[in-house]
């Protein structure tokens, strides 16, 4: 509720300008200088948050996952703070996980699917060293953006200069964590290129946590003489991590002996799961090691009063992993062929006077290649081909009407179809073909009443096909509880969201976000029981609030809150497996009411920082399966609420070396991101930043 009480008290003090004569925007806690296309950006883009590099975390974790924490309307729920954000829940945007949110790099899709329908961002393989702004978009507005109602997280890349840049950045902390990144960019005429690099790697804190990650990234450009510009990008990413192991005396939660740990070296925690034929429950020296690819050759063209892009995307993944049952003397030893998915888009925007046209299409096919043991797996040889593919087209067009300088209406609709096919294994599984339409109307208007203020609303069709692994498991026989015979459903339903930014000459800025979505045919993921099912129905609401002050004499502050909730009727899987006492249960789980971020920072005239950061969850509901897969005597728990407190620091020790430093969970509190896995404790990192 503090933001509450700062916003009424800085709106009754101060007034709000005209004008502002320069492009300084605050964002948190920082000065940053805009450009002209950046408020156009953000006339189109109403509800998109921006996240620079100078608001990233520091800290053990350094990949995409650990630079939201801070941001309003978003849930950060990962096992461990470093290698473990790899599932549906881990990172949530309004009450949505990874199955309703779209990551792409430049604008092109970076989530996939994998064996038997791994769709899940798997958020430990994005890093950071080459990038230089984080685009969120909460919520969908207008037809852009396909298959997705949490919104899209955009990574927008360092673009080369004239200017030769070189950045090279070290870290050490606790765990065993030691990072390494260099970034290289340069544009001598009218060819240009980037290359980044780094290396990540820590013991982490849980038992058989272990992370360490390797990744490079080339990015090439060349303008043409006729106002044109091809672009080539390639990524590569190399991650190695231990599946986290139970480490509880007892998995019964009732039971005193769940607090105690088998091994004293570590908190007691529970374990992950091993899915995919690997035993399930992780051992000591379980791992899983998986290999990337990223292709994306583009096209820019520029027409008279229009421009016209064309993409197309490529993709390759694969995925060793290894478990051993020591009871039992034998060993799981697989390698997954998770990923062979590619994809394309185009995009003509004409500018007809008052009107910008934009029509779109993409095509996506997301698919894997199956699966096959190695031989010291005690299984017979085996080589499976691909489980489940699905294609995924779509044709949007939208007008912006400029009905004023000021006022903008932004009329769509998108046109959707899912074809999801099984593959050879799927096929001997008697998994089931399905094909799905829709159309996806929407109506945003933008009121920017002068170039600090403005003003939003949208109303969109909730229109959601299927993921490959919500079609797998819904036909699967492996599941816990069979589902085939249960309706399958496309989500449908109306998303309303609205906001109010200003800034005033205070060096204030301010920005309210209220939204409402209600969803019908919701359809539920559950990876205890391994089924897939439509909930008759959905509702989550909820508003963000942020303020942000430049204090004087170097200091300023940021505060920013979230209320959210959410309704569900119709859940067939609660009715049938949560224990009778519990069976009232009516929202989604895993989503704490409220949420507080906390900024105060001072910079000295060498541009010297200290941040000291503060964050507030509230308690919030889960569906615990005390760790045990299978188990249908599921209770509703609570996971307890928490406040932590961070601080960070920077030194500049010459014109172009920075050393920095943190502190992160200062009190040494208890709490969990996770249910039944405990956040690190008090730790510490000392790191380095040179730029020439």
């Amino acid at each position: 509720m503090l933001t509450c009480i700062c916003l009424l008290i800085v709106s009754a003090v101060y007034t709000y300008a005209e004008s502002q004569p320069e492009r300084v925007r605050i964002f948190q806690l920082d000065e940053l200088i805009v450009s002209e296309s950046d408020v156009q950006k953000e006339t189109k883009n109403p509800n998109m948050t921006v996240v620079f590099p100078e608001l990233l975390l520091q800290g053990i974790g350094s990949t995409l996952d650990a630079a939201l924490v801070r941001q309003p309307g978003i849930d950060v729920q990962r096992p461990q703070e470093v290698g473990a954000a790899l599932d549906d829940d881990s990172i949530k945007i309004r009450g949505f996980g990874s199955r309703r949110i779209v990551v792409t790099i430049d604008g092109r899709t970076m989530n996939t699917s994998g064996t038997a329908g791994g769709y899940f961002i798997d958020w430990t393989t994005i890093p950071l060293n080459n990038v230089e702004r984080i685009e969120v978009v909460k919520g969908v507005s207008d037809p852009r953006y396909g298959n997705t109602l949490g919104g899209v997280v955009n990574l927008v890349t360092k673009k080369p200069s004239e200017r030769r840049v070189f950045e090279m950045q070290g870290l050490g902390a606790s765990y065993g964590t030691y990072t390494a990144s260099l970034f290289h960019a340069w544009k001598p005429g009218s060819f240009e290129y980037a290359l980044s690099g780094g290396f990540s790697e820590s013991d982490g804190y849980l038992r058989n946590a272990d992370f360490s990650l390797k990744n490079i990234n080339l990015d090439l450009g060349y303008e043409l003489p006729w106002k044109a510009k091809i672009t080539g990008d390639l990524q590569y990413v190399r991650v190695r991590k231990g599946f986290i192991v139970p480490n509880r005396q007892s998995k019964d939660y009732d039971d005193p002996a769940y607090r105690e740990a088998i091994d004293n070296s570590y908190p007691a925690s529970d374990g992950e799961f091993m899915y995919g034929g690997m035993g399930a429950y992780p051992e000591p020296g379980s791992w899983w090691e998986k290999e990337k690819y990223y292709v994306t050759v583009g096209y820019e063209q520029a027409l008279p009063n229009s421009l016209l892009t064309v993409n197309y995307w490529w993709n390759h993944g694969d995925r060793e992993a290894y478990n051993t049952r020591k009871s039992l003397n034998r060993v799981f030893h697989k390698r997954f062929f998770d990923d062979r998915s590619y994809g394309a888009d185009t995009n003509y925007a004409a500018y007809l006077g008052k009107h910008t046209i934009t029509i779109g299409g993409d095509y996506k096919r997301f698919k894997d290649d199956g699966d096959e043991n190695y031989p010291d797996d005690f299984r017979s040889p085996f080589r499976n081909r691909n489980y489940v593919n699905a294609e995924h087209v779509g044709i949007y067009v939208m007008d912006d009407i400029a009905l004023a300088d000021t006022f903008i209406l932004t009329p769509g609709v998108r046109y959707m179809w899912y074809d999801g096919n099984a593959g050879p294994a799927g096929k001997a599984e008697g998994i089931a073909d399905i094909s799905m339409r829709g159309l996806a109307p929407s109506l945003k208007a933008t009121y920017r009443y002068d170039t600090s203020g403005m003003v939003y609303v949208s109303v969109a069709s909730a229109l959601r096909m299927p993921t490959p692994p919500e079609h797998y498991w819904h036909y699967s026989p492996d599941a816990g509880v069979n589902t085939a015979n249960l309706p399958f459903e496309k989500e449908e339903g109306i998303m309303v969201q609205g906001g109010w930014k200003a800034e005033f000459p205070s060096k204030t800025r301010m920005e309210i976000s209220p939204y409402y979505y209600r969803i019908d045919n919701y359809i539920q993921f559950d990876l205890i029981n391994f089924v897939s099912y439509n909930i008759d129905k959905a509702t989550l609401c909820g508003v963000e609030m942020e303020v942000a002050q430049q204090l004087g004499k170097g200091f300023s502050i940021f505060a920013n809150y979230t209320y959210q909730k959410s309704q569900t009727e119709g859940d067939p899987f609660v009715s049938n497996f949560v224990v009778p006492e519990n069976r009232d249960f009516d929202e989604i789980p895993g989503l704490p009411a409220h949420k507080i971020n906390l900024g105060l920072q001072y910079k000295g005239r060498n541009k010297e920082k200290i941040t000291l950061y503060g964050r507030f969850v509230s308690d919030q509901k889960v569906i615990y399966n005390d760790n045990t897969l299978f188990n249908t005597e599921l209770r509703v728990r609570e996971q307890g609420d928490f406040v932590t407190a961070d601080i960070e620091a920077s030194y500049p020790v010459t014109r172009n070396v920075e050393i920095t430093g943190y502190v992160h969970n200062l009190l040494d509190r208890d709490y969990q991101e996770r249910f039944g896995f405990p956040a690190a404790g008090l730790n510490a990192g000392l790191g380095v930043k040179a730029v020439f």
